[in-house]
């Protein structure tokens, strides 16, 4: 395709689209949950706090029990790993995408640790380990501590398993999830706990969707949430080679659209519905300010940043030193800053570190969230600290 017959749209309209698609622009009704959280393609889940303030960025009057309801009791959402070995919450119905587009990418390349020595050989695993877990909990969830002594207590030869097999950051219980053989269930008390995907979610039929169908089906969901976006940024995203990526991209020609951005040589995507969305964004309209929790599913979308930080602050951002991805406040859809925050007792205390100096409108507004933040995490004063950091 020549380029004069490409779409040539501005950084500012993708910068745009890109805050409208995450309902960052204008939040969703709280009834519709769902539906957001698929349009970002999940809420990363490393840490507990993130996906309900997540939430709280994206959803009128949005309360923690509703995220819990719909895990829970409803469990039309479900907690795994799935992009990049992290853990997310996504809509339950689309456990056979996730799970099938990912899998082998886990196991050829993300879950290599486990072909190290001390791991027990994948033989063994499949043969002995997998049937003991899945025996373990065919009695309910259990945690994390209580599934490794059973499976231990199981085993007839102690020695090929270790505490490292259950560890804290994954394990074994990665590798189950990834199989489609567990998920996590409701923590007890402060603890994780794991269930069964078959008793969890018994409706769910991971052999309905081949790798083929889920990664075409994956890639157009990421294009619905996170485009225009390049094969590196989806691969970047979920974790693919870029070759499979751009494959995967050739495979979805018939439902995607080619577009240039003013200033990049590369090819951005998006699909033909959002296309036409594009086209009638209102980019006169005031953009509110956001406080974003650590690893929010907006900072994680892409490979190329520049659509939503400059290039010299991304080291404020991405931290690599102590692998760390920062709260951030965005302003007019871009990051302007991060934050922090502590609650003790009934007080809730706000540090802001903005890159530049903020206007009193900016401030009042941004005085205003806090306030907010302050009544969703139910305190009863609420502190803010501007250019400076929390200490501890």
């Amino acid at each position: 395709m020549a380029d004069t017959d490409l779409e040539t749209i501005s950084p500012a309209m993708l910068a745009r689209l890109y805050f409208a698609n995450h309902f960052l622009l204008h939040k969703a009704e709280h009834r519709r949950i769902i539906d957001v959280v698929d349009r970002v393609c999940g809420l990363h889940s490393q840490l507990p706090f993130t996906p309900y303030l997540s939430l709280w960025n994206r959803l009128q009057d949005f309360k923690p029990e509703m995220l819990d309801h719909a895990l829970y009791r409803e469990k039309s959402l479900v907690k795994t790993w799935v992009m990049r070995g992290t853990l997310h919450i996504f809509p339950s119905r689309d456990l056979p995408i996730y799970i099938n587009a990912l899998k082998r990418m886990w196991f050829e390349h993300h879950g290599r640790f486990m072909h190290r020595p001390e791991w027990p050989s994948l033989e063994k695993r499949k043969n002995n380990l997998y049937p003991k877990i899945q025996q373990a909990l065919s009695q309910g969830p259990l945690t994390r501590k209580k599934l490794g002594e059973k499976v231990f207590s199981a085993l007839k030869d102690k020695t090929e398993i270790s505490n490292k097999i259950f560890s804290d950051w994954g394990g074994i219980l990665k590798e189950t999830a990834y199989l489609g053989l567990t998920v996590f269930a409701e923590p007890c008390g402060k603890e994780t706990c794991f269930a069964r995907l078959d008793k969890w979610l018994p409706k769910i039929n991971l052999d309905k969707t081949d790798e083929g169908t889920a990664r075409r089906r994956l890639l157009l969901k990421y294009l619905h949430g996170y485009g225009p976006a390049t094969a590196q940024d989806f691969a970047c995203w979920s974790g693919l080679l870029t070759s499979e990526a751009k494959a995967t991209i050739q495979e979805c020609s018939a439902e995607i659209k080619e577009i240039h951005v003013q200033g990049s040589k590369e090819a951005y995507w998006l699909t033909k519905k959002d296309f036409e969305t594009l086209k009638k964004l209102n980019m006169e309209e005031k953009a509110p300010i956001r406080l974003l929790p650590k690893y929010d599913s907006y900072v994680l979308g892409h490979k190329n940043r520049a659509r939503i930080i400059h290039k010299e602050l991304l080291q404020k951002v991405y931290r690599p030193v102590v692998g760390e991805v920062a709260a951030t406040l965005l302003i007019n859809g871009r990051i302007a800053g991060t934050w922090a925050h502590k609650k003790a007792s009934r007080k809730l205390t706000v540090a802001i570190e903005p890159f530049e100096k903020l206007d009193t409108e900016t401030t009042t507004e941004l005085k205003r969230l806090v306030e907010d933040l302050g009544a969703f995490m139910n305190v009863e004063h609420v502190q803010i600290i501007l250019n400076k950091q929390l200490a501890g």
